[in-house]
């Protein structure tokens, strides 16, 4: 295994990103988030809050006031959240019916800065962290609970709080259902190897011949290398362009130019892009939510991707199937979807949030 190989390539990458970063911040410095007033009927908040010992970036943005509160926990770790153009197609929709809470997690775009503690990087402190943030939208919406929708990374956390704080809560709501992240990579390892030898991918074959998969072995950087091929393969996105890599130029100007991004944050950013994963990782690879989350004392909806790879899909399945939920449980396929149901079958998942759910839970 050649990490140090790796380990160049990531450099190399930073370098070129760090001087595209440069030239867009002067071309770009004024373009600062700005404040815009909510509707006369809306709600918009956006502020740097005191989370966890640390200034967070949450903004609360709805069309009624008196829709109910749904908080958003997105995936990664560390993924931004705020140029997520594709997730804006389909909230634009949801905001019709629920006030939502989007949160840049710690480490995370605007909450990644120098004051972060490395030991505060912990699975436990995401959880407190996201009952600081609901605590803080109650305290400016009114609401008395709150729905959480967790993506991916997010989901991990949203199960764990679900399972521990359910008095918060109207209904636990996932997308790409996280239950055993080290399981899944060995999935993810296993569905590559699996495809190259198949198509007699040289090319991945010998990449994957270089990580070592036990578990004390298994490095960021394999992981990521893994990803690049399960997006090839159609495990990320149904229909994935085979000639757009994983993470790629495109999607990496679109967040440094983002309106809510300052220049010091774009430079966070592309100097540690890695940084939540880096120091999750360990940890990341222990977490097993069938025995740290085995019941959820509120209804709970399980949004999957028939094709979802990246976050296996079957141990999802095999999660909900022995999952408690007293409150009530649903699993809901999305037949032509990947990971991302709200974005590649958006009109089902909106018609599911909106009215489902919704009548469901309230009525």
């Amino acid at each position: 295994m050649n990490l140090t190989r790796n380990r160049g390539r990531i450099l190399n990458l930073k370098s070129f990103i760090v001087a595209v970063c440069f030239m867009l911040a002067l071309l770009v410095a004024c373009n600062i988030y700005h404040i815009k007033l909510p509707e006369e009927k809306g709600v918009f908040h956006f502020d740097m809050v005191e989370i966890g010992g640390i200034k967070q970036a949450v903004m609360i943005q709805g069309k009624h006031k008196d829709n109910p509160v749904l908080v958003f926990l997105h995936g990664g770790p560390g993924f931004p959240l705020f140029p997520l153009d594709q997730l804006r197609e389909t909230t634009k929709y949801l905001e019709e019916h629920y006030t939502i809470a989007y949160w840049e997690q710690r480490g995370t775009g605007k909450s990644l800065n120098r004051n972060i503690k490395p030991k505060s990087m912990t699975v436990s402190q995401f959880v407190e962290d996201t009952k600081q943030v609901i605590e803080h939208v109650k305290g400016l919406t009114g609401a008395e609970k709150v729905f959480i929708w967790g993506h991916s990374w997010g989901s991990n956390i949203g199960a764990l709080f679900a399972a521990q704080y359910p008095e918060y809560l109207h209904a636990y709501i996932s997308t790409g259902q996280s239950v055993n992240p080290f399981m899944n990579e060995r999935l993810c390892y296993e569905y590559v190897l699996y495809k190259a030898e198949k198509n007699n991918n040289r090319r991945a074959l010998r990449q994957l011949s270089k990580i070592d998969t036990v578990p004390d072995n298994y490095s960021l950087e394999d992981a990521l290398l893994v990803r690049k091929w399960v997006y090839r393969y159609g495990g990320v996105v149904k229909k994935a362009d085979e000639d757009k890599s994983y993470i790629n130029i495109d999607e990496v100007l679109v967040t440094l130019t983002a309106s809510e991004y300052s220049i010091a944050d774009r430079f966070n950013m592309v100097i540690r892009p890695y940084y939540s994963a880096e120091k999750l990782w360990e940890e990341l690879k222990s977490i097993n939510l069938k025995e740290q989350a085995p019941q959820i004392d509120v209804p709970v909806y399980f949004l999957v991707g028939r094709y979802d790879i990246i976050v296996s899909h079957v141990l999802a399945e095999k999660y909900f199937n022995v999952l408690k939920a007293p409150k009530g449980k649903q699993l809901i396929w999305f037949e032509n979807t990947a990971h991302r149901p709200h974005v590649e079958e958006k009109e089902k998942f909106i018609e599911i949030m909106n009215n489902k759910i919704l009548n469901e839970v309230l009525n």
